[in-house]
């Protein structure tokens, strides 16, 4: 059974051009609001934050990891501070790009 020709020209297994034109409405709107997002002025200060956040953020694992992990509180405390570098990450990904 040939592919259609729909398949053949993206790639996707999309079963009609019904799907399609929902499937591309929705990468459309996605992307008008990823680019609402990235004009918006109030996000600048977020990114500045979450880039400089991020590159701080691992000197304080130092005196965590250099006297060791040795109690439930450290151990928390190095996860937390993990799981806050992560977000300081997405929330900085774009800045000065």
């Amino acid at each position: 059974m040939p592919e259609s020709s729909l398949q053949q020209e993206n790639g996707s297994a999309v079963s009609s051009p019904a799907d399609a034109g929902e499937a591309t409405a929705g990468r459309h709107k996605l992307s008008a609001l990823f680019e609402r997002y990235h004009e918006h002025a109030l996000t600048t200060p977020f990114e500045v934050l979450g880039f400089w956040a991020a590159v701080a953020l691992p000197f304080l694992y130092l005196p965590l990891l250099l006297t060791g992990l040795s109690t439930d509180a450290e151990l928390i405390t190095f996860l937390g501070l993990l799981a806050l570098n992560v977000a300081a990450l997405l929330a900085g990904h774009d800045h000065k790009r």
